[in-house]
């Protein structure tokens, strides 16, 4: 290859070179809810952050470091007012209420698995229904949008043509769970009495939450 040939080729790929940095660099940067730059939820490029709560800041960075972050996504549409953030909230407790819906089976299966290696009274059938029933119970407090047993971290807007989209994100805290049981009397007293069987409810119900943010934003992160 002669030294002309040998220039224009490396003009070309300079060239390329320059076209796919530029693109690059035009490219919209992805776009997160942060705290002390670790990267907590991927939200759009032209979201409005309106909201972020600074007092559990340090406990949502840990729990990311962790690999323990368990949150649900909310979304309302309107005007962007108060009452949309608060739409956005229930929708999101109900999510939870539905990823809980959905892993019934699940949470069975769990119980099941830790009565296998305890001696319990009666039958065992009887207290993987009992701890079924608590679960279910525990999942109509959450679509009832009860404050106790996840929190509000964040919220933020996009706009669309004349539209507001608000969005609120509930971070799961299994500390706050205790609270959720405290309000029925009834599930608090099975979840005592599958304790003194064997059964951890809290264990598996945090278990099966675990799995929430499979197909998330936290996912693909």
């Amino acid at each position: 290859m002669d030294n002309n040939l040998l220039m224009w080729v490396l003009v070309g790929v300079l060239a390329a070179a320059l076209v796919v940095g530029g693109i690059f660099l035009l490219m919209p940067k992805d776009k997160y809810i942060e705290v002390d730059g670790v990267k907590v939820w991927k939200i759009p490029n032209d979201a409005e952050i309106v909201f972020i709560d600074q007092s559990k800041a340090a406990s949502v960075k840990s729990l990311v470091q962790k690999g323990q972050l368990i949150a649900f996504e909310g979304e309302a549409q309107g005007l962007g007012t108060t009452q949309d953030r608060e739409k956005a909230k229930i929708r999101a407790y109900q999510k939870i209420a539905e990823f809980l819906n959905a892993k019934v089976t699940t949470f069975a299966q769990l119980v099941e698995g830790q009565l296998q290696n305890v001696q319990v009274s009666g039958k065992k059938q009887e207290l993987v229904s009992a701890s079924v029933d608590a679960y279910k119970r525990v999942t109509e407090l959450f679509a009832e949008g009860r404050v106790s047993g996840a929190y509000e971290f964040a919220a933020w807007k996009v706009k669309r043509d004349n539209l507001t989209f608000t969005y609120v994100l509930l971070v799961y805290d299994p500390a706050q769970i205790l609270k959720l049981i405290e309000i029925d009397a009834l599930v608090k007293q099975k979840v005592d009495e599958l304790g003194k069987q064997g059964v951890n409810f809290f264990e598996n119900l945090n278990a099966v939450l675990s799995e929430a943010t499979k197909g998330t934003p936290m996912e693909r992160k």
